[in-house]
């Protein structure tokens, strides 16, 4: 990974990705889930410290995609970019946000705004439906319903139609998990 970022000319990028190029430090500033990661030739850093590495694989993998122009409806399943899916997605990503339903509901007008997210129109009537920029041109849907009488809480995260073209669906699964565990930290602090 260092060795492809060594030899990145980065304002060749900029405009792909939609990641601010400073001439100054010949380094990129990119937003992923509301952070702000610096991509600098010797590695991708997060607040002045590197970046955790499932964070700059992610980075890293939609730095060098061939994706341009993104295509967000309609949302995708996980499972609709490859016939062998994610292993362990709904275990990893989807149940972990569902046990958290009714408390992600009751405090989500707090948390979007930390995550790059914002209220949607929900597709299966879920008690909350957002849209997340989870990378500039990659976005993620979450749909929520708390628990009932008859049913139980329910979480379903989906994806931006060509969200193929920026990252590896083993990268888009990693992406989830780590808005997962963003979200439920946040959920943790405030």
């Amino acid at each position: 990974m260092v060795r492809s970022l060594e030899q990145a000319t980065f304002p060749d990028h900029a405009e792909r990705i939609a990641a601010l190029y400073n001439a100054d430090d010949d380094t990129l500033l990119l937003s992923m889930l509301g952070q702000e990661y610096v991509i600098r030739h010797e590695g991708i850093h997060l607040r002045g410290q590197k970046a955790p590495e499932i964070h700059a694989g992610l980075i890293h993998d939609y730095l060098f995609s061939s994706g341009t122009v993104p295509t967000v409806m309609p949302w995708k399943a996980i499972a609709d970019f490859s016939e062998q899916g994610a292993p362990d997605f709904r275990k990893k990503a989807e149940l972990p946000l569902a046990n958290y339903a009714a408390e992600l509901v009751a405090r989500s007008k707090a948390l979007l705004p930390m995550i790059d997210a914002e209220i949607a129109p929900s597709m299966l009537d879920s008690d909350l439906a957002i849209t997340v920029r989870a990378l500039p041109k990659v976005y993620l849907h979450l749909e929520l319903s708390q628990e009932t009488e008859d049913f139980p809480a329910e979480a379903w995260v989906l994806f931006s139609n060509n969200a193929s073209e920026f990252l590896t669906v083993p990268s888009l699964q990693s992406l989830a998990e780590v808005f997962k565990d963003r979200l439920l930290s946040l959920l943790r602090i405030y």
